[in-house]
Formats: structure tokens, sequence, C-alpha cells
């Protein structure tokens, strides 16, 4: 499942994907190669702490915990449509059903 809010201190949307059953933990170099590989732009890699790309012309942040801020976006449909992809690269698409 995926869990997204309005953060009103960044502008965004926060995005978090859950799951019951495992602890969704995510290697972003491996996801910096798919992502870059599906042509995102990426700003900055930080292993271990964060991930900042372009998709879709927003600023996303990405976090090992799963964790997603699009920053200047309020359309919950389409946060959802990036953090599809962003998990897509994560091999946890799993987790949206």
């Amino acid at each position: 499942m995926i869990i997204a809010k309005a953060c009103v201190t960044m502008k965004g949307l926060v995005i978090q994907p859950y799951s019951w059953e495992r602890e969704i933990k995510i290697d972003l170099i491996k996801i910096s190669r798919c992502l870059k590989e599906n042509g995102v732009k990426i700003k900055k890699i930080i292993p271990q702490m964060l991930l900042i790309a372009e998709i879709g012309g927003y600023e996303v942040s990405i976090y090992p915990s799963g964790k997603l801020i699009i920053k200047l976006l309020e359309d919950s449909k389409k946060g959802k449509e990036i953090a599809k992809e962003v998990l897509g690269c994560a091999d946890l698409l799993d987790v949206l059903e």
C-alpha cells in the first residue's frame, strides 16, 4: 500500500510505501542506475541516505525507507505514478497491491 499526504513544509507530497509482511528498504544506488536507464535525471546521491532525482518535471527526494518527497506537487494521483516508477526500479511493485 502507498500512503500519500501533503507536505506543508516542503509544499509537495510525501509518499510512503508500507507492507504488513516485510520491511521496506531500498538500495539507492540500484534505484539511481535503473532510473537513469529510464531517462530520469539524477541530481544527487548520498548512498544509504538520500537520492534526488527529477521525475516528470518534479524534484523527488528518495530515502532508503522508500519514502518519497515530491516537491511542488499536489496531485496525489501523479505522485503515485511517480512512486510506481521508483518502486518498480526497487522491485517493490507488489507492495502497491
